[in-house]
């Protein structure tokens, strides 16, 4: 079996994405970028790199506050290997120090044979908000917020930014993804922006392949970092 080795040499620049992005909004193509942390890995590696009776010892298995999925939760894990598989670019961790961050995202990778097409920094969700380029290719399309904290931040770029809402969408956990996807399907709008956990992954491949343009933002979303 081939393994799945992540190189910061080959994580895609902010200015790189933000053209990607960019490009796609012009040409209203379909693009996906997603983000794997230690729950996506976890959620990942359900019956395979995590045996199956080991799942419960997982902090946050009962909790979805955590991530969005409780476990076990096999449904959500085949739908977030797919979606990681189809993604434009996932954002993974570097940082080895513990299991469950690269090592396990590596581990997982090569069990599923993932190949990302481009990698980037998970982090990159903290760094989108504070770049004048990305809030000024904002101000030109029509967002989408989902997440608990769409309406706060919905508000704020209106007011701080002049940048145009089409919607905001609440979404606590994996049994609500339907619900959300359906009610996107009901807006106009170019680009969508999402802080659902690991719920975030699936949402933003399935909003792509209707040729929207849509980030896992995360805790990007959160007004701090637009302050």
């Amino acid at each position: 079996m081939d393994s799945f080795i992540i190189y910061k040499d080959d994580f895609a620049e902010i200015s790189e994405i933000i053209s990607r992005v960019n490009y796609c909004l012009r040409n209203q193509l379909g693009f996906s970028l997603v983000r794997v942390g230690d729950a996506e890995n976890q959620v990942m590696a359900q019956g395979t790199i995590i045996a199956e009776d080991k799942i419960a010892e997982i902090w946050w298995a009962e909790d979805e506050n955590w991530t969005g999925v409780t476990l076990p939760n096999y449904s959500a894990r085949d739908r977030l290997l797919d979606a990681v598989q189809k993604a434009d670019i996932v954002g993974v961790l570097h940082q080895d120090e513990v299991f469950i961050w690269k090592p396990l995202t590596e581990a997982v990778f090569s069990h599923y044979k993932i190949k990302p097409r481009q990698l980037c920094y998970a982090f990159i969700n903290t760094y989108l908000p504070k770049s004048d380029q990305f809030i000024s290719l904002l101000q030109y399309y029509r967002l989408l917020l989902i997440g608990k904290a769409a309406s706060s931040l919905a508000l704020l770029l209106q007011e701080r930014y002049g940048i145009e809402v089409a919607g905001t969408i609440s979404i606590s956990n994996y049994s609500e993804l339907e619900r959300v996807m359906e009610e996107s399907s009901k807006l106009d709008f170019d680009l969508a922006l999402i802080s659902a956990g690991s719920n975030a992954v699936i949402l933003a491949v399935e909003l792509a392949a209707q040729g929207k343009v849509a980030i896992d933002l995360g805790r990007g979303m959160h007004l701090e970092f637009w302050e």
